[in-house]
């Protein structure tokens, strides 16, 4: 099996992911949920789908929880509707690169604008 056929699974199976989970009730009320990625495991057993989201500690408890609640069935769709001889398990977990990114882009405006009103005031 080749990694150009993981690749091509493993955007079937996220393109897949998001759709079936527009239909999870109130997936996205109280913070919005944005699947970031997905990593397959060489022997297409685990499929890691990354998720972010915007909003509270709570809401992000809240989406893991509704995540993992759904797995199973979001497996199982996968299975009847791909046709596939194995769908992998799927985990999510959590990214914090949006987040990351979110508070690096606040360090250096807070630089920029030390910068700035060191340039005001010689």
């Amino acid at each position: 099996m080749g990694s150009k056929r993981n690749e091509r699974l493993k955007e079937l199976f996220l393109q897949e992911i998001n759709l079936q989970l527009r239909n999870v009730n109130s997936i996205n009320s109280n913070g919005i949920l944005t699947l970031t990625g997905a990593e397959l495991t060489k022997d297409t057993k685990i499929l890691y789908v990354f998720y972010s989201v915007m909003g509270t500690e709570d809401d992000k408890k809240r989406k893991e929880r509704i995540l993992n609640a759904n797995a199973w069935d979001i497996r199982t769709v996968l299975f009847k509707k791909l046709r596939l001889m194995s769908v992998p398990e799927i985990v999510f977990k959590y990214d914090e690169t949006p987040e990351k990114a979110s508070g690096l882009e606040k360090i250096f405006s807070k630089i920029r604008s030390e910068h700035d009103k060191t340039d005001e005031n010689p």
